[in-house]
């Protein structure tokens, strides 16, 4: 194939967002006692106040490393709501038909703690971390389970 025939390269991974209704399909399937365990492998499901009170659900890819959860906030500068944890604060993560609360915050590169967590990220998805991406640790509590 000719250079001229190459594909374009992309500039963000992804191309859209996916509508309010499959995050709500999504986020039903991970309440399910039956359906979860489809996704629980690679999804969770995020909530968190905002400051003007709404309760905020979002399936999230997550990737664990250190006892912590990271989630990739893709294109960034794209989205709003991981800007809500610039500054530490109370999350809710969600999975196995369990809900865990625990303290989230956005980790920019730059910041000691972003490189592992991009790398198990990265290991756990295959997919890269990019300068406009942001990660959001979430550190929750030891249980006896861990």
């Amino acid at each position: 194939m000719a250079d001229s025939d190459a594909w374009p390269a992309r500039r963000h991974r992804h191309t859209h967002r996916p509508p309010a209704v499959v995050n709500r399909l999504i986020l039903a399937a991970l309440r399910s006692r039956r359906l979860h365990g489809l996704l629980d492998g690679q999804l969770c499901e995020v909530r968190y106040r905002a400051a003007d009170g709404r309760l905020v659900s979002l399936p999230v890819l997550y990737a664990t490393t250190n006892g912590r959860y990271v989630v990739l906030v893709g294109d960034a500068s794209d989205k709003r709501w991981w800007r809500h944890f610039r500054r530490p604060a109370e999350v809710q993560v969600c999975r196995g038909g369990r809900c865990r609360t625990g303290a989230g915050q956005v980790v920019p590169p730059g910041d000691p703690a972003f490189g592992p967590a991009a790398e198990a990220y990265a290991r756990r998805h295959g997919v890269p971390v990019g300068p406009d991406d942001r990660l959001l640790v979430v550190d929750l509590p030891a249980t006896a389970s861990n």
